[in-house]
Order: C-alpha cells, then sequence, then structure tokens
C-alpha cells in the first residue's frame, strides 16, 4: 500500500478506534483508553456500519469520510489501539482499509502490527 501522510494515518486509525469502542461499550481491563478517545468516539459514531465485523461491506457516508478524513490524532496513539486485541475482536481490517481507501485515506505499512 502507498504511505499515507500523517494525517490520513490518524484518520484511519481513527474510525478503527471508534469502531471498537462503539461496540464494546466499555474498554477491557486489561486496556486503557486512547489519549485520543474524543477523535474514536466520533469516528464509531459517523463509521461504525461501515467497519464492524457484522454486516455487509458497503461505501461510507460522506459525514463518515469527513469524519476519517479530519481526524485530529497523533499516529502512534491510533496505530496503538488498531494493534490492541480489543479492536482486532471488534473491526473488520478488510472493511477498515476499504472505508478508508473510499474515503481517500491509506494506512502506512506496519500501523496496528
Amino acid at each position: 500500500m502507498a504511505q499515507l501522510s500523517s494525517a490520513g494515518l490518524l484518520a484511519v486509525t481513527l474510525l478503527l478506534l471508534a469502531a471498537a469502542a462503539a461496540v464494546s461499550g466499555q474498554p477491557s481491563p486489561q486496556y486503557t483508553l486512547p489519549a485520543c478517545q474524543n477523535d474514536i468516539d466520533a469516528l464509531w459514531h459517523n463509521c461504525k456500519q461501515y467497519v464492524q465485523k457484522e454486516g455487509p461491506k458497503q461505501k461510507p457516508s460522506s459525514a463518515c469520510c469527513r469524519t476519517v478524513q479530519h481526524a485530529d490524532v497523533h499516529k502512534s496513539c491510533v496505530c496503538d489501539y488498531l494493534g490492541s486485541r480489543e479492536a482486532k475482536e471488534k473491526l473488520s481490517m478488510e472493511k477498515v482499509f476499504y472505508v478508508t481507501n473510499q474515503c481517500g485515506v491509506t494506512v502506512p505499512a506496519g500501523c496496528g502490527e
């Protein structure tokens, strides 16, 4: 995949964070809320139906794409979350990559590993 700008990486990561946070309700005891929780909440609110494991793959709404594109978070925060067990249990990475691609954002190599 092509390398993304820091803003693009952050947006993608936020999308994933938001989806995982919303699905879980409360964070698991072994996971601490990330510093970018507000961005994660916004991404979950606007994009959860497009990135959660359940349901079909579908083109994201314009509101979801705006949220992904304008997410303001540190890339390390989002990537760390994407690598968490909780995120991997709740999110479809295939859908995350699809949504971010549809929104014009690319996830950098190694993010979430």
